[in-house]
């Protein structure tokens, strides 16, 4: 027997949203069934956090990391904010050479969102922002739907690992995301999950990456680990892990 106390840790765009952004309601109700049963569930994203907080409150969900780990807490009560220094500098800067700040930029608490220039490639606009950013003290990451601007030595992964520690909670992580974002939170888990169609980055930090799309996984996993504890109670990692893997 190997109880543990579980934490999942989940992305939320492209790992609970089909590509469109539009929430897989199946996934909802396990994560519900999760928490019901004692799992604890935390919403991790790079979006604004108030839209993290939104989410939550109407799926139950108690505790959330926003903004690519900028800040965390219960919705609408973060218990921590870690803002980008020079924002309103770096805003003139970026805006000079062409991106875009996103709609929801206005609405976030610590990090900057932005899109990049007009008919400029994800990887060209990333490589000239770290360029046009430099001498401050930030990190840049894409998410699959934007471009952030966060603190360096910031990240989903110490996000989640601060809140966690703010609550004084101890336990065993699963996490699941889809993105170049979710590399550090993979690396602060436990046990990590993505699908083949994630980024070749990502998959490569992962223990686990099943041959499905992205939210056949996040169901697929999820739905495991719910039967499981029903069945038996408690959750051996290295057993999960093991009848997991393809």
């Amino acid at each position: 027997m190997c109880a543990e106390k579980l934490i999942i840790a989940t992305d939320i765009d492209g790992t609970l949203t089909d590509p469109n952004r539009v929430i897989n309601l199946k996934a909802v109700e396990l994560l519900r069934n999760l928490q019901e049963i004692g799992v604890m569930v935390i919403l991790i994203s790079s979006h604004a956090f108030p839209a993290v907080s939104s989410l939550a409150d109407y799926l139950g969900i108690e505790y959330v990391i926003a903004e690519t780990g900028v800040c965390g807490g219960r919705p609408w009560r973060p218990m921590f904010v870690e803002p980008v220094r020079f924002r309103e500098e770096i805003l003139e800067k970026v805006l000079e050479n062409g991106f875009v700040p996103t709609e929801s930029n206005r609405f976030r608490l610590g990090d900057i969102s932005l899109y990049p220039p007009k008919n400029m490639d994800i990887r060209r606009a990333l490589k000239l922002l770290r360029d046009i950013l430099k001498s401050y003290e930030v990190e840049v990451t894409y998410s699959g739907f934007a471009i952030h601007v966060y603190p360096r030595g910031v990240d989903k992964g110490k996000g989640l690992k601060r809140l966690l520690n703010e609550l004084g909670i101890q336990g065993k992580i699963i996490a699941l995301g889809d993105g170049e974002n979710d590399v550090p939170l993979f690396e602060a888990a436990d046990l990590s999950v993505t699908s083949l169609n994630s980024p070749e980055s990502l998959r490569r930090v992962a223990d686990i990456v099943l041959p499905a799309d992205n939210i056949s996984t996040t169901l697929y996993v999820l739905e495991f680990i719910e039967k499981l504890l029903r069945f038996r109670k408690d959750i051996c990692l290295e057993i999960l892990k093991k009848i997991l893997i393809p």
